[in-house]
């Protein structure tokens, strides 16, 4: 898909990074646990007249875009606020799809549980290796100043439901990659190898960069399966987040392209494509993202609410 980049704003920019996250979502979700998806059935799921549905990673994110956009005192992130807004949306809609290790953690939180205390009774469970703050986190990339302040922002979002590190360096690295999409000019071929370098510099755990390191091995040749067999494709923050990484990095200037890559590989397809739309939408805007899906989409209207408080605050 070839879309002009000369007069894409930030603002169209924070657009198609909320809204690339939302359609991912919904467009992964019929797939979520099929081991792989072949090009006809997707290609069916696209031209299908029914309404695109959201998960939880999606009603999460706004969650969170909304608590950033209200700007809590002086401090852009309040965990206490915050902690108590996503128990009160899981509250509000549990037919999402909220995965199996949710609710309990969300069910002390919305019981006034302190969520450092709520997040560390399930310390050692799978979900909280899981990838549900990667999935949720991308507007910290709207306000945040830099590369170092975004995945900052991102582990105090991340650490109010997941306490193992493996979920929390997912939320870093997937917030590290929006911002630096975000920052990135679309005009001009991305360097996957600096990208993925760049994100290196923020993780502190040496598996995650090794990860990283297969991502760029093979960013120029791999299809969908070879790297959900190399990388993973499930529901852990370490199975998943590279996995979305590599789909960006494969269609870096091409929304739907990188969205039908993660829902190809299969397995934890909602938020692997949610992940991969958020990047690929924050590098091009919404023009690259088709209408056609847009139109089924209920939720683009609040999406882009929001992008458009995110884009004036910063």
């Amino acid at each position: 898909m070839t879309t002009s980049t000369t007069h894409i704003t930030h603002t169209d920019k924070c657009r198609g990074l909320l809204l690339g996250a939302g359609l991912g979502d919904a467009l992964g979700a019929p797939f979520q646990g099929h081991l792989t998806v072949d090009a006809d059935t997707m290609s069916t799921e696209e031209r299908a007249p029914s309404l695109l549905v959201h998960t939880d990673d999606t009603a999460l994110t706004i969650v969170l875009a909304e608590h950033l956009a209200a700007g809590h005192d002086t401090d852009v992130l309040d965990e206490d606020a915050l902690a108590r807004e996503f128990a009160a949306a899981w509250k509000r809609e549990p037919w999402r799809g909220f995965d199996s290790g949710t609710p309990p953690v969300f069910g002390l939180l919305h019981a006034g549980v302190a969520w450092s205390t709520a997040a560390k009774a399930f310390l050692q469970a799978q979900a909280s290796q899981g990838n549900g703050a990667a999935a949720r986190v991308a507007p910290v990339a709207l306000v945040g100043t830099s590369v170092q302040h975004t995945t900052k922002l991102a582990l105090r979002s991340a650490a109010i439901t997941h306490a193992h590190a493996h979920g929390r360096h997912g939320a870093e690295c997937q917030a590290a990659a929006a911002y630096l999409a975000l920052h990135s000019n679309p005009a001009q071929p991305l360097d996957g190898y600096q990208f993925l370098r760049s994100i290196a510099e923020v993780l502190p755990s040496q598996l995650w960069r090794d990860q990283l390191d297969r991502v760029n091995h093979l960013a120029d040749s791999a299809d969908p399966a070879r790297a959900a067999q190399v990388l993973g494709n499930d529901s852990s923050a370490l199975g998943s987040v590279p996995l979305a990484l590599l789909a960006f990095l494969r269609n870096p200037d091409d929304p739907a392209d990188a969205i039908r890559y993660a829902v190809r590989a299969g397995g934890a397809t909602d938020t692997v494509a949610s992940m991969a739309g958020a990047l690929a939408g924050a590098r091009t805007g919404t023009a690259a993202l088709p209408q056609s899906w847009l139109r089924r989409f209920h939720t683009t209207g609040k999406l882009c609410r929001l992008a458009d408080q995110l884009a004036d605050t910063n």
